[in-house]
C-alpha cells in the first residue's frame, strides 16, 4: 500500500463522518437587525426577540441560536458593519435617511457575500417594493406577528448558501417552492420549515447512535424558495437528482412576463421530463383543483382554514416522513410501520397487492430518502415492478435492501443500547456509560477500521467482521462498588469470600432492565469478559489476569439465563480484587486501586 492509499484510508477512518462535519458549513451566527425603536418594541412586546428565536431553536433541538445585534438607523448599521462581522442583515423599511435600499446597496458594494433581507411591517409597504429599488436586497418578507418568520428567514439563507456543497457531498435532498406573493410565502415558509424539522425530529428517535442523530438534523431536506418560472427551471435542471418535491403557485413571471398558467406549465414540464416526485399545486382559486387532478399532483387551497393540516398531510404522506401506511390497490389502509425495523418486519407479511401498489409508485424509495438512505433509495428508485418475475422475488429484494440499510447505518459505529440494537447483525452496543477499557477500545477500533478499509471490496467472497459485542462501561463498576458499600479492605479476604460479596451485590436498575431485554432476545452462547482500563496496554498488558465466563445461554428458563448472566458480570467485577490480579499488579510495581 503506497503513501497515497495510506493517507486515504487514514482520513476515511479518522473522519468517518466527513459528511456530517462538512454539511451546513455556512451558518448564520451573527445577525444585524436594523429597526426603529417602535418596530423593536413590537418585536419584543411578547418577550425579547432573541429569547423567542432561542426558544424555537431549543424546541427543535437545533444548534446554538444566532445572536442578534439591533441598531435603530441605517447610519448606525453602516458604522456597526465597519467594526464587526455579520452573517445576515435584516432591515425594516423606515430606518432614517439611509433607507433599506441605500443600505443594501452599500452592503453589496462593500460586503458582496453578506445577505440582506427586508422585513416589512405592513402589507401597505408591499407596493413600495419595485424590482429596481430592491435589486440589492436578497429577498423580502412580511412580519405576521409570529417569531417563526425569523427562523424561516435564517434557514432560508442557510439553505441557499449551503445548497451546492451539501447536495454534492452529502446528497442532501431539495424541496423547491415557487411563490411570488410576499404575503403568502411569509406565512407558508415558516409552516413548511417547522413541519419538516418536526418530522426530522421524529426520524432522529429511530437512530441508535449519537453521530447519526446529529447527522440527521444537518441532512434534513433543504427548502429553496424562488419567485419565477425561469429561476425554478434553473434549480430543477441543476439539482434534478436531489429534488424530492416541487410546490408551486399557479400565476407568476415567466420570461419576464406574468403568466396565469406558469405553475401548470412548470409541473407539466416536470411530469413530462419523467420526474417521479410528489408535487403540490397551491392556489387561492378553487377551480385550479381540477387542473391539479389532471396533472396527478396534490392541491392546497391557499385560503383554507385547514392549511397547516393539509400541508402536514402532504409532507407525511408523500415525502416519506412519519409512519409508513401500507395500502391495498384501492388505497385503503391495511397496516402501519412506525420504524425502519417495523417496516422490515411488515414487508414479510403484507399482501402481494400492497407490495405492488407501493412498489409501482416509488413509495419505498421516498421512505428511504426521508430516512437519509439516499444511495440505496437512488438504487431502487429506477427499478420497476416489471423488473421482477414474481412478487416473491420483489419481496425478497426489498427485505434484503432494508437489511443492508441497517447494516450500513451502524457499521463501524458504537450503538447506544435499545431493543432495536439487539437485532443488528454485527457491531458494538453500549450497555452502560463510562470508558470501554482496553479490550473494549481495541475491539471498537477494529470495528471502525474494518468499516473504513472496506476489505470486502478486495475479498468479496470473504466475510470479515468482529463478533457482536455488548460493552458495560466503567461507570457501572464504580456504581456497583459505591451502591453495595464495597471497599478495598476486602483484599484481605479469600477469593471465595470476595466472589460471595460481589454475587450478593446488586447492579444498577438501568443495567438490570437492559440485561432483561438482552436475555429475551439473545439465546446464543456468550463470553462475559473483562475490559479493564489497562487491558491491551502495549507496555503492561493485563490479558488473562481477570476472569472470563463462558455461558451456553440456552436454558429454557429465562430467569435462570438472566441470573447466570448477571452473576458472570459480578464475578468479572470481583476478579479485579482477587489474588491473581493483586499479585500481578504488585509484580509490575503498579500502584493498585486498593492502595490509593
Amino acid at each position: 500500500m503506497d503513501l497515497k492509499e495510506i493517507n486515504y484510508y487514514y482520513n476515511k477512518f479518522k473522519f468517518g463522518e466527513d459528511n456530517f462535519h462538512n454539511l451546513m458549513k455556512k451558518r448564520v451566527r451573527e445577525i444585524l437587525l436594523v429597526s426603529t425603536f417602535y418596530d423593536a418594541f413590537i418585536f419584543e412586546q411578547d418577550g425579547q426577540l432573541s429569547e423567542q428565536i432561542h426558544g424555537e431553536y431549543q424546541q427543535l433541538n437545533l444548534s446554538t441560536a444566532p445572536r442578534i445585534t439591533s441598531v435603530p438607523t441605517g447610519e448606525e448599521a453602516i458604522k456597526t458593519l465597519q467594526n464587526r462581522k455579520f452573517d445576515l442583515v435584516i432591515t425594516m423599511m423606515r430606518i432614517g435617511e439611509v433607507d433599506p435600499f441605500k443600505l443594501s446597496e452599500y452592503i453589496k458594494n462593500n460586503f458582496p457575500d453578506l445577505p440582506v433581507l427586508l422585513l416589512l411591517h405592513s402589507t401597505a409597504d408591499i407596493p413600495l417594493i419595485t424590482q429596481n429599488k430592491s435589486k440589492f436586497i436578497d429577498d423580502v418578507f412580511l412580519w405576521n406577528g409570529d417569531s417563526k418568520i425569523f427562523l424561516a428567514m435564517i434557514k432560508y439563507i442557510e439553505d441557499k448558501r449551503n445548497l451546492e456543497t451539501d447536495t454534492r457531498i452529502g446528497l442532501v435532498r431539495v424541496i423547491l417552492l415557487i411563490e411570488d406573493s410576499i404575503h403568502y410565502y411569509s406565512r407558508f415558509l415558516p409552516i413548511l420549515y417547522a413541519e419538516i424539522m418536526n418530522q426530522t425530529q421524529k426520524l432522529i428517535t429511530e437512530e441508535v447512535n449519537d453521530i447519526n442523530k446529529r447527522l440527521r438534523m444537518r441532512a434534513r431536506p433543504k427548502v429553496i424558495l424562488v419567485h419565477n418560472y425561469d429561476d425554478a427551471i434553473k434549480i430543477i435542471e441543476e439539482y434534478r437528482e436531489y429534488l424530492i418535491s416541487v410546490i408551486s403557485d399557479v400565476k407568476y413571471l415567466r420570461s419576464g412576463k406574468e403568466d396565469s398558467q406558469a405553475g401548470i406549465r412548470l409541473l407539466s414540464k416536470v411530469r413530462n421530463d419523467k420526474f417521479d416526485i410528489p408535487m403540490l399545486l397551491q392556489s387561492s382559486e378553487v377551480e385550479n383543483r381540477e387542473k391539479a387532478k389532471k396533472l396527478k399532483v396534490s392541491f392546497i387551497h391557499k385560503n383554507s382554514k385547514t392549511l397547516l393540516n393539509d400541508l402536514k398531510e402532504f409532507i407525511v404522506r408523500n415525502l416519506g416522513f412519519g409512519d409508513f401506511i401500507f395500502r391495498d390497490k384501492t388505497g385503503k389502509k391495511i397496516d402501519r410501520a412506525v420504524t425502519m425495523q417495523d417496516f422490515e418486519e411488515k414487508l414479510k407479511t403484507i399482501p402481494d397487492e400492497s407490495l405492488i401498489f407501493h412498489g409501482s409508485r416509488n413509495h419505498f424509495s421516498a421512505w428511504l430518502t426521508a430516512h437519509g438512505e439516499f444511495q440505496i433509495a437512488k438504487r431502487i428508485r429506477h427499478l420497476k415492478v416489471e423488473n421482477f418475475k414474481t412478487s416473491k422475488e420483489l419481496r425478497e429484494f426489498l427485505i434484503s435492501i432494508f437489511e443492508e440499510v441497517q447494516y450500513i447505518r451502524n457499521r463501524g459505529k458504537i450503538v447506544n443500547f435499545s431493543e432495536k440494537a439487539l437485532s443488528i447483525k454485527e457491531g458494538i452496543v453500549r450497555l452502560a456509560d463510562g470508558s470501554f477499557g482496553g479490550k473494549g477500545r481495541s475491539i471498537a477500533f477494529l470495528n471502525s477500521l474494518l468499516a473504513a478499509m472496506e476489505f470486502e471490496k478486495g475479498f468479496p467472497e470473504v466475510n470479515i467482521n468482529i463478533p457482536k459485542t455488548f460493552v458495560i462501561g466503567t461507570k457501572e463498576f464504580d456504581y456497583f462498588l459505591v451502591h453495595n458499600n464495597i471497599t478495598y479492605d476486602i483484599t484481605s479476604y479469600s477469593d471465595e469470600k470476595i466472589a460471595e460479596i460481589f454475587l450478593n451485590g446488586t447492579l444498577s436498575n438501568k443495567l438490570i432492565y437492559k440485561l432483561n431485554l438482552f436475555v429475551e432476545k439473545i439465546n446464543y452462547p456468550l463470553a462475559v469478559r473483562s475490559s479493564g482500563l489497562l487491558e491491551d496496554s502495549q507496555t503492561q498488558p493485563f490479558a488473562g489476569i481477570y476472569q472470563t465466563y463462558m455461558l451456553p445461554n440456552n436454558h429454557p428458563d429465562k430467569a435462570m439465563r438472566f441470573r447466570q448472566l448477571t452473576d458472570a458480570v459480578k464475578l468479572v467485577f470481583a476478579s479485579v480484587f482477587q489474588e491473581t490480579a493483586r499479585q500481578y499488579i504488585e509484580s509490575i510495581n503498579l500502584l493498585p486501586l486498593w492502595k490509593e
